[in-house]
């Protein structure tokens, strides 16, 4: 199977990312392993953002690296120096482990930083200015969206985001449901007649804001 990758969208240097197919076809872990690429080489770190708190808490954002993980990236990336990634109260770190099998780690290291959109009240007061790559997890959802979710998402954008113009937003979504808020939003008309492997880029009068979609 031929797994994911953002060569192509990339190309296109667009501010909002928008990448949406079929479950399991690795887009979660190539841009975690982007953002793992980025933070090794740049010290830019991931704002990993989810729609419920119940996502990125426990076992489930524990998990989240397990693929990085299980395939050795981090080693390979920093040559030992690193070992894993490890999930404490939110973040995720860049570790070694004892000889007991227990995570070594520190600030200094957090590769990457939750996000609730059900929570987000709770980061408007918090500064992020190492955080140079955004994904939205699983935007797209068969279910509920919340309320307002849209204005919730560009809450959570504009907190982490700032003044600064050098974050890239990656929005990732499975084919369950083409129709969803954001692409009435975001004006995103053609989107329901879009072809697999094609990109659509999108630019909005005088402004430098562009949204690719593949």
């Amino acid at each position: 199977m031929k797994y994911y990758n953002t060569n192509a969208i990339d190309k296109k240097n667009a501010v909002y990312n928008v990448i949406f197919g079929e479950r399991s076809n690795g887009k979660t872990y190539a841009l975690l392993l982007k953002g793992l690429k980025e933070f090794i080489k740049t010290g830019k770190q991931i704002g990993y953002v989810r729609r419920w708190k119940e996502d990125i808490t426990g076992r489930r954002a524990a998990s989240l690296f397990n693929g990085i993980n299980e395939n050795k990236e981090v080693e390979k990336l920093t040559k030992g120096e690193y070992t894993g990634v490890h999930y404490f109260a939110g973040r995720w770190y860049l570790c070694t482990y004892d000889e007991n099998g227990k995570a070594v780690y520190s600030d200094t290291n957090i590769l990457a930083y939750s996000f609730a959109l059900s929570s987000g009240e709770h980061d408007k007061s918090t500064s992020y200015p190492n955080i140079g790559i955004i994904i939205f997890d699983e935007f797209l959802t068969n279910r509920l969206y919340l309320n307002d979710e849209f204005v919730l998402f560009m809450n959570c954008v504009s907190t982490i985001v700032r003044k600064r113009e050098d974050v890239k937003i990656y929005m990732l979504g499975n084919t369950v449901n083409k129709f969803c808020p954001y692409f009435n939003e975001m004006g995103l008309v053609h989107v329901p007649k879009m072809k697999q492997g094609t990109i659509d880029v999108y630019s909005y009068g005088e402004s430098k804001l562009t949204v690719a979609i593949e």
